[in-house]
């Protein structure tokens, strides 16, 4: 089991939020929500406003506004582009006569 501290680095802490977010490790729901609420007090005491860290595929906002965000990479596939319709259709039509 993954320990969570207040005194954690914010860099550590990112780590097993994204371990967590990965499947390499499992938190309950409450170590969860614990993990958010300091990654969110860590960026108010550290962060400037408009900063950004990032460990993988997690993302630690502090808006210019003041407020925090987290972000969690998906893990999609890229889509393929689609084709217009119209492009598909071009003259190919042949008259005969």
């Amino acid at each position: 089991m993954t320990a969570i501290a207040p005194d954690m680095s914010t860099m550590q802490l990112l780590k097993i939020a994204n371990d967590n977010h990965v499947g390499a490790v499992q938190l309950s729901e409450q170590d969860r929500a614990f993990l958010i609420t300091l990654l969110k007090e860590k960026a108010q005491d550290e962060l400037e406003y408009g900063e950004e860290i990032e460990f993988e595929k997690v993302r630690l906002v502090r808006r210019v506004t003041g407020a925090v965000s987290i972000f969690f990479e998906k893990d999609e596939p890229p889509k393929p582009a689609k084709k217009k319709a119209s492009a598909d259709k071009t003259s190919d039509s042949t008259s005969e006569g």
